[in-house]
């Protein structure tokens, strides 16, 4: 599927080029962040549209997508560290890592904390994830786009403190450090948090409704245009409300006030655990989580609900899931994916509803990425 995505977009972006475009990074072309730097960002638009309307074809049709800051927008960036670099990989190169000092999709306070750790790692041993010796991975930077508030993240293969200076210092300029072990062979920038440095968690704010953001946290990469879907998927929602895969539980709070009861389903421990302190800092009686995974759950103890919220991970969905969606038959579903073709093979076997709206959001610019947001009706 990732190869036929990745010819498809390259023929689409092939008739985008060639209007003198030039990119605004310096590493464009080496470096595996971006790939469309080189198109204007109407261009880059227009090709997500053509891409999302080839995947969609005789079912519905899209417009537009609707645009993003295209440069300083992303949220979370993990650069790697190994062969005396860090940064981020060649394009289909996993052996080759292209030594980042600044990056333009990044905030601009991520940029300078970057710039600061940089020298702080000179005299530590990265990890060379070829033979699986080393001892520092990556570091992980994170910013809140409406607090500005900054994480630092050291992701190392042993707890031996040879970090700690580093961290130390670096907590000196950052709102939250933490150490985070990644152990194993698999290459993985998240773990068990080994300890916190300073504050253990950064806040986000849409709208006033206030969100921790812990080290292993998934929290979307663009908040302007999240708190734009999440505006979007508030109006939809009425009665009794099932959140699935509901992560530190943002999209359950902030829809809160227009529900009767939401039901956040997470099977992260961590996120639920943050998505309760959430729930409480902002007030929200009418909210309650639960740490399980969504299959198991759904098999179950799923409650009756008249509103379903899907946002699953990139792989979609499990065939049980959506066999016990099937049978569940909420009146509504809202659908926020960021993988549109899950989610074209998905609405297949969802039975007995039709599309009321479909929607695109630029999420990632420089990318071949897009979010898309469905309302599904029950017929």
């Amino acid at each position: 599927m990732k190869k036929k995505k990745r010819k498809l977009f390259a023929e689409i972006a092939d008739l985008h080029r060639g209007a003198g475009e030039i990119p605004r990074c310096p590493y464009f072309g080496s470096c595996g962040g971006c790939l469309f730097q080189d198109i204007p960002y109407q261009g880059q638009l227009l090709l997500k549209r053509d891409y999302l309307n080839g995947i969609f074809d005789g079912l519905l049709s899209v417009d537009e997508v609707r645009p993003s800051g295209p440069y300083c927008y992303r949220n979370r960036m993990d650069m790697v560290t190994a062969f005396g670099k860090m940064g981020l990989r060649k394009p289909g190169s996993y052996k080759h890592v292209v030594d980042i000092e600044s990056c333009a999709i990044m905030q601009e306070r991520s940029n300078d904390l970057m710039k600061q750790v940089r020298p702080l790692i000179a005299g530590v041993e990265d990890y060379d994830y070829l033979v699986h010796s080393g001892y520092l991975r990556y570091v992980v930077f994170r910013q809140a786009a409406f607090t500005g508030q900054c994480m630092v993240n050291f992701v190392v293969a042993a707890d031996d403190g040879r970090i700690d200076a580093v961290a130390s210092e670096t907590a000196r300029m950052a709102d939250s450090v933490s150490v985070i072990l990644s152990a194993g062979l698999a290459d993985l920038s998240f773990g068990p948090v080994l300890r916190d440095v300073k504050a253990g968690c950064i806040a986000e704010e849409f709208d006033g409704v206030r969100f921790r953001i812990a080290p292993n946290s998934f929290f979307q990469s663009n908040s302007a245009v999240a708190l734009s879907m999440y505006r979007r998927i508030r109006e939809c929602v009425k009665g009794r409300v099932l959140d699935l895969y509901s992560g530190v539980g943002a999209i359950s709070l902030f829809v809160a006030p227009a529900a009767e009861t939401v039901t956040g389903v997470e099977e992260v421990s961590e996120a639920v655990s943050m998505a309760g302190h959430n729930r409480d800092d902002n007030g929200r009686e009418n909210v309650s989580f639960v740490c399980a995974d969504v299959r198991a759950y759904l098999k179950e103890a799923a409650p009756e609900c008249d509103t379903l919220i899907l946002d699953p991970p990139r792989s979609g969905m499990h065939p049980k899931v959506i066999k016990r969606i099937n049978e569940m038959r909420p009146e509504r579903i809202i659908y926020m994916s960021c993988n549109p073709a899950a989610f074209r093979l998905e609405l297949d076997s969802l039975e007995g509803y039709r599309v009321e709206f479909f929607e695109a959001y630029d999420m990632f610019p420089q990318t071949p990425h897009v979010e898309t947001l469905a309302l599904l009706e029950r017929k």
